[in-house]
């Protein structure tokens, strides 16, 4: 669930760059002037942009951290499908598909949730939200994240999709840091 997320945010100046340390997710949520809810986070991490990108819109880079059992076709229309259960394979039921809604390559990715996985509550309003992964190049060696999530309504179940995205995309991008940072020790 930590791969599903959504679209939109304003680029932090440079010297934000300077207060926050790289391993420290930042919470970037708010309201939109239409009274719309963007729940998001940022993160800067040590990597250049082109890195931060195959990590992100290629099979190989997700597979390295964001579940076992993963593939995306990078275009628009094209399925980013995974599941965390090691034994799934790519194309069975069950598995959470996203669908490439648009995506500007080393800068930006859009995705919108198309199948939830078994048991998944309140799947029909989680189809109603979009994830925008931006990246921002700080320098030559530092890309700032941002994972924005667009769509929550008013509803107890918005509520409840929002409070578990809350805690997902800020560990989504913890383990982006950690793989990144274990990949620059070895």
């Amino acid at each position: 669930m930590r791969i599903l997320m959504v679209l939109a945010a304003l680029a932090f100046a440079a010297p934000a760059f300077a207060q926050q340390a790289p391993d420290e997710v930042e919470t970037c949520s708010r309201t939109e002037p239409s009274g719309d809810r963007t729940l998001c986070h940022s993160i800067v991490v040590n990597a250049p942009a082109a890195e931060v990108w195959r990590l992100w819109s290629t099979t190989e880079g997700l597979s390295g951290w964001v579940a076992p059992v993963i593939a995306i076709d990078l275009r628009v229309g094209g399925d980013w499908e995974a599941s965390y259960n090691p034994q799934a394979r790519i194309g069975e039921y069950g598995n959470i598909r996203n669908r490439v809604i648009a995506f500007v390559p080393e800068r930006l990715l859009v995705i919108q949730i198309a199948d939830s996985p078994r048991g998944f509550a309140h799947e029909d309003l989680a189809r109603e939200l979009t994830t925008a992964i931006e990246l921002e190049a700080i320098d030559a060696q530092h890309t700032r994240v941002r994972v924005s999530m667009l769509g929550f309504g008013e509803t107890e179940g918005f509520e409840q999709l929002r409070n578990m995205f809350e805690a997902g995309n800020s560990c989504t991008l913890t383990k982006l840091h950690e793989h990144i940072e274990q990949g620059r020790a070895q």
